[in-house]
């Protein structure tokens, strides 16, 4: 029993923080659903290099906001792969959210910095990347429903690629 609760808990840790403290891991660019293309899969990889975050939690995002499409738009207006709001891309830099360079890079610039603000709990990170961090600072990741299904859902394409390594 002692056992599989320390397996449990270095597998908890393993998913709450990923960063390259081990050294950065490769992208598994084949795991999702659609292969992220080979020219995304490069922008990925340079950019969570660049800020110390895991490439497939970035992929695994970028297939939940646009299934990889640098040109989508979002019913509320959020634009490109990491499906930037125009105020967020801004305040990040992005001068073009359809630029998927700068688009990927602003996302995942955006994604350290509340990794950081909720100490890697990936759970509170990816529900306010979808519903915002005020809110669920004060409510939890489970703020609304969309952000409970958002969570779940990159978590999934998250899980799947890191089993795919």
């Amino acid at each position: 029993m002692k056992n599989k609760l320390v397996v449990l808990a270095l597998a908890a840790t393993a998913l709450a923080a990923p960063s390259f403290a081990a050294g950065p891991r490769p992208l598994a660019a084949s795991a999702f659903p659609l292969p992220v293309p080979q020219y995304l899969a490069s922008v990925i990889t340079e950019a969570a290099k660049t800020y110390r975050v895991d490439p497939n939690l970035v992929a695994a995002m970028a297939f939940r906001e646009s299934r990889f499409n640098p040109n989508a738009i979002s019913s509320r207006g959020a634009q490109g792969v990491m499906q930037l709001m125009p105020k967020t891309a801004r305040a990040l830099g992005v001068q073009d959210a359809f630029d998927a360079r700068q688009n990927i890079f602003g996302g995942t610039k955006y994604l350290k910095s509340l990794l950081d603000r909720f100490h890697g709990d990936i759970d509170h990170t990816l529900a306010a990347y979808n519903a915002g961090p005020e809110l669920v600072a004060k409510v939890g990741p489970t703020a609304t429903l969309e952000a409970t299904e958002y969570v779940a859902a990159v978590k999934s394409y998250y899980e799947t690629a890191l089993r795919a390594l």
